[in-house]
């Protein structure tokens, strides 16, 4: 008998543990990239439910500043004209204060999928009223969702005055008629990323009122 190991059962051990240090490094390596790539999944849906969220609480805290549209107009101090497009949208909003002491103020906020400053993404633009009466100095943008690569916008219309009719949905909301400013009460926005993936949410604007198109 002798005591210790042979150099032949050295190298096998040496060989054994190199195979069980490598296989462990891979598995934690390959468990490091998952919980990577799972990590940047959560974050980047949050950051699109964020902005979905923003969206939809805007146009459901909407509000006509005024309901003629003679008040409206491109010169100051007439406040600019809500816009609900195919691609973009204009309109006042009530903005609640995280401060209880502080009161709510009316804001005019617009939305475009657009590149600024390098930067593709869903840009968002808030006024007071008196700043948006003057038209002197260009709102700061605001990128709510970076990676958006068109905006798509639907209206909801009633055809007909029968309630058991479906709403027809079209890419274009008129304002009202007979010049009375009208809100529309179901937005459907679509938000198509760089990345394919399509985000979708219908937003209600308890305010608005379902109109027929002329």
């Amino acid at each position: 008998m002798h005591d210790g190991f042979t150099f032949v059962e050295l190298i096998i051990a040496a060989t054994i543990f190199s195979v069980l240090v490598t296989g462990l490094t891979s598995h934690l390596r390959g468990g490091g990239i998952v919980w990577r790539r799972t990590t940047e999944t959560v974050e980047a849906l949050q950051r699109q439910r964020a902005a979905l969220d923003q969206v939809a609480r805007d146009l459901g805290n909407a509000v006509i500043y005024d309901t003629n549209q003679e008040a409206y107009g491109t010169e100051a101090p007439k406040p600019p004209l809500p816009r609900f497009a195919p691609d973009g949208m204009d309109w006042f909003t009530v903005s609640l204060s995280l401060s209880r002491s502080a009161l709510p103020s009316i804001r005019f906020v617009t939305y475009r999928c657009e590149e600024l400053d390098g930067v593709q993404g869903l840009w968002r633009t808030s006024q007071s009223v008196g700043e948006a009466r003057a038209r002197q100095a260009t709102p700061v943008p605001e990128l709510v969702l970076e990676g958006c690569r068109g905006l798509s916008l639907r209206y909801a219309y009633a055809p007909v005055v029968d309630d058991g009719q479906p709403l027809e949905w079209r890419p274009q909301w008129p304002g009202g008629s007979g010049g009375t400013l009208q809100l529309p009460r179901l937005v459907e926005v679509t938000a198509r990323m760089e990345s394919g993936q399509v985000l979708q949410r219908v937003a209600a604007v308890p305010a608005g009122v379902l109109t027929a198109s002329e």
